[in-house]
């Protein structure tokens, strides 16, 4: 596996955002948590996530992958949830969170949260996460479209999170991809401003130019007017260990 990753604050005061992927030797796993909170609160909320997430990935816990990715997000849940009682500045806070295990035939991904997670396979981009948001139900319901989603001024509203409950559901997905094929992690500030078309374009440069489209892409969605932190990880699938 070959793995890009960027995160800027952009016109922000402070980066929520928090992206990880793996060092050599480490489980082959990639995530991306888009923290919301006042004071540091979302941007303690979104490392707390990750940060508890790869560790107990890291764990040899008995279960399947599907089963180990579950638990740990959902220790990541209940490590946002505790803190957030521990200061009252810290109330409310939580975060989104995407994360995906890779093996070479397959990738295993959960989802919490708005964020998400795209397949490229050489010709075709598919979103496989599903958005937790109010638009994303009212685009489900047939009461808006995807296009006017997009532009909803309550498109940022929520309905699912990391950390602002004690259980949270977790969205599981099993996905086959193939040597050659990409997965894009991003947050709602890099997706929320480039159209499928541009990712696209960025996902269909080269292997070696991985991180420079990883860089073009949060460059682009900046420059688009992203009023947000914007944060992806790209991941290329070479066909060799995933570790």
């Amino acid at each position: 596996m070959k793995y890009a990753a960027k995160t800027i604050t952009g016109i922000r005061k402070q980066n929520q955002d928090a992206v990880f992927i793996p060092e050599r030797g480490m489980i082959a796993i990639a995530a991306v948590a888009d923290g919301m909170g006042g004071h540091n609160a979302g941007d303690i909320a979104s490392a707390l996530a990750i940060k508890t997430l790869v560790e107990n990935m890291h764990k040899n816990a008995p279960g399947t992958i599907r089963e180990r990715l579950i638990n740990a997000v959902n220790m990541a849940n209940s490590a946002v949830y505790e803190l957030s009682f521990s200061d009252e500045g810290y109330r409310g806070m939580g975060t989104t969170l995407v994360a995906a295990v890779l093996e070479e035939k397959r990738f295993i991904a959960a989802n919490v949260g708005d964020s998400r997670l795209y397949h490229y396979d050489g010709l075709h981009l598919k979103q496989i996460t599903e958005d937790h948001s109010y638009v994303a139900q009212l685009a489900a319901l047939g009461y808006i479209t995807r296009e006017e989603a997009a532009r909803h001024p309550q498109r940022n509203i929520i309905t699912r999170a990391v950390g602002t409950r004690p259980i949270e559901r977790v969205d599981v997905f099993e996905c086959a991809w193939e040597k050659g094929d990409k997965l894009l992690i991003c947050t709602d500030g890099l997706y929320g401003e480039l159209s499928e078309n541009e990712l696209t374009d960025a996902l269909g440069q080269s292997a070696e130019e991985l991180q420079s489209a990883c860089d073009a892409l949060v460059e682009r969605a900046l420059n688009a007017g992203s009023r947000d932190n914007i944060s992806a990880v790209i991941i290329y699938n070479d066909g060799e260990n995933a570790k």
